[in-house]
């Protein structure tokens, strides 16, 4: 019997808790042809999301792009997948899809290859390509809508952990793509990343290429009630037997993070698949496996910071993320002086290892969280 529980990746189907809502509003507002801005922190289902949107909108008859900045490094890198993703969503044939880029990118001297699925891609000439980068991608970000012009079809393009072109000297990467993506009128753009405040600085700042670009959207957590609907019926459908309370017991340790409960569901289901029954003592159980597993990525993480950070991390583990400047807070968990304190908050914010929502700060990965939890009890 396979495991129902998926992580680690984009789910999609079955396997994605659905977010019917989110998935409806998004749909309904790219196929109308408004930009979006897609903040979430990380382990939200952010990617997941989007693939079932685009999935949704590829049924519809329009031509979709996902481009994850998160694996680009470098212009090189960004003009080779960006060119490979539209020129692989507007043709499969191999004849027409190197028609395709022999007419919409003259200058990129592409070759045609093979994929091992049969599929055609392209490569493009290292030498070539360093000669005048910034052009030629200039030549990419103008092809989807001038696909779309000549096959009166439309484009939605989705770059995931768009942030990420701060790293490749985003002005410039800014300033271009938003003075040629504002003249298209066949292109939708869905923008989404998971470092918020670069996110909004973004699209906020007035300053900035992409203000007012398009519509911000927060993605939140799943509701409660309707992500334990989808998990408890993963376990039943594999014939275990799961208490209301063991449930909420699984939802309040992963903090009602996707990624998080379904990971954690993915080791209980195996852990218990003899008895078919899960008992809060199995959750301990559970995770005490979990942070075991990852204690090495942790000992790195831990021996990398202060120990003030570290005094600041175990005291955000036992408490509240809340009024952390407070004379009361500092002084019980001898954190020196507030100057302190907001030091150590940016810095580990920085290192993503903090975030702050509704005015309080949280460790981002609840595992380590409860790593650090083991490693003072």
């Amino acid at each position: 019997m396979k495991n129902p529980f998926r992580y680690g990746g984009p789910v999609t189907k079955e396997n994605f808790a659905n977010r019917k809502k989110e998935i409806r509003e998004l749909v309904r507002d790219l196929r109308g042809g408004s930009n979006i801005f897609l903040i979430s922190p990380r382990r939200y289902g952010k990617s997941s999301l989007i693939i079932n949107v685009l999935s949704r909108l590829k049924v519809e008859g329009v031509y979709t792009v996902y481009i994850d900045l998160y694996k680009v490094s470098s212009y090189e890198r960004l003009l080779t997948m960006y060119a490979r993703a539209i020129t692989a969503s507007a043709e499969t044939k191999i004849r027409k899809f190197a028609k395709i880029v022999k007419e919409f990118l003259p200058n990129l001297h592409a070759k045609i290859v093979l994929k091992p699925d049969g599929s055609p891609s392209i490569e493009i000439d290292y030498n070539i390509r360093k000669k005048d980068i910034f052009n030629l991608l200039n030549e990419v970000y103008a092809m989807p809508q001038r696909i779309a012009e000549k096959r009166n079809k439309n484009f939605v393009v989705a770059f995931d952990e768009f942030q990420e072109i701060r790293e490749l000297d985003g002005e410039r990467i800014e300033k271009e793509m938003r003075a040629t993506f504002q003249h298209h009128d066949r292109v939708t753009y869905l923008f989404a990343g998971s470092k918020r405040h670069i996110l909004y600085d973004m699209v906020t700042n007035r300053a900035k290429p992409f203000y007012n670009m398009g519509e911000v959207i927060t993605l939140n957590k799943l509701p409660r009630k309707e992500f334990s609907k989808f998990l408890v019926k993963k376990f039943e459908k594999t014939n275990f037997k799961l208490r209301k309370e063991v449930m909420e017991e699984i939802l309040e340790r992963t903090e009602d993070y996707p990624y998080n409960a379904q990971f954690l569901c993915h080791k209980l289901w195996n852990r218990c698949l003899d008895k078919r029954k899960v008992t809060i003592k199995d959750i301990d159980l559970a995770l005490k496996e979990i942070t075991e597993n990852l204690s090495p990525t942790y000992i790195s993480i831990w021996d990398n910071i202060s120990m003030h950070q570290r005094n600041l991390l175990l005291a955000i583990s036992l408490y509240e993320g809340k009024n952390l400047f407070s004379q009361d807070f500092i002084m019980e968990n001898r954190l020196g002086n507030p100057a302190s304190v907001q030091t150590s908050l940016r810095l580990l914010q920085k290192k993503e290892i903090l975030d702050k929502e509704n005015g309080a700060y949280f460790i981002t990965d609840v595992f380590f969280k409860e790593w650090i939890r083991r490693r003072i009890s």
